[in-house]
């Protein structure tokens, strides 16, 4: 239970003094709590307790990837969650029992599948010009339907979603765009080669080779590249174009309320 369901929502609509209805206010997601119900039987009453304690031992200072599949579902959604009840067990005989355990996600959506995707960079800097006298037959640089700097990400659910990025040197200033919205990501310093950067846009956390902060150097517009429904074209550029350099993307097939 708590799974189909809507997440709890939140809504502070104060009334209005001495007048009818309220002040408008908008509503929130609250985290979405799930309650896990089953049976387990097993051959004998030591592999009955085996699992027993596998239950009773997840820990709630970890998250644990949920993951819901049946038939007639397109692909399986999943959710990270916390414990927030550890499991309750009632034998119903020496190789059976009945067990409940609640969960907690902090972030109430559901994820499809993972996906990802990779792509060259795309620089700002002006060209070199045509060299002349041309010769035959001329090489733009790019195989024919791509465009270079640029990642599709989808979202076939029914809300937006963070996807998570890195970017690996050498490359200075890159930024990273979302076409459909105008959100942006500017990085203000150089990656170097063998350096890159983790960046995760749900927590708007940017790390250099995954332990030095560098948020102090990101601008911003927008809500930080969150994908709209329907998916989006992520599009990078920089000063400075490296073969080397790379956009990494770990997107979702897509993101259900």
């Amino acid at each position: 239970t708590g799974w189909d369901d809507a997440a709890p929502i939140d809504v502070q609509i104060e009334g209005k003094a001495q007048q009818d209805g309220g002040w408008d206010a908008p509503g929130y997601y609250r985290p979405r709590v799930v309650s896990v119900d089953g049976e387990i039987e097993q051959a004998t009453h030591a592999d009955a307790h085996a699992v027993r304690t596998q239950l009773s031992s997840l820990s709630p200072g970890t998250l644990h990837e949920f993951v819901v599949s049946s038939t007639g579902m397109p692909a399986p959604l999943s959710s990270m969650m916390r414990v927030s009840q550890g499991v309750s067990v009632e034998w119903l005989g020496p190789n059976r029992f009945r067990y409940t355990i609640e969960l907690t996600a902090p972030d109430p959506l559901k994820y499809g599948p993972l996906e990802f995707a990779q792509a060259g960079l795309s620089s700002t800097g002006g060209g070199t010009g045509l060299v002349y006298p041309l010769a035959y037959p001329l090489n733009y640089g790019v195989d024919p339907g791509t465009t270079p700097g640029q990642v599709q990400v989808a979202n076939a659910g029914t809300a937006s979603y963070f996807p998570r990025l890195r970017i690996d040197g050498p490359v200075t200033n890159p930024v990273v765009t979302l076409s459909e919205t105008g959100d942006r990501l500017q990085f203000n310093f150089t990656v170097a080669a063998g350096q890159w950067l983790d960046i995760d846009c749900a927590r708007r956390r940017v790390l250099l080779n995954g332990s030095v902060s560098m948020r102090h150097k990101v601008s911003f517009v927008g809500a930080w590249l969150a994908v709209p429904v329907g998916g989006a074209p992520i599009v990078w550029t920089a000063d400075t174009a490296d073969p080397a350099s790379v956009l990494s993307v770990w997107s979702y097939e897509g993101a259900w309320s």
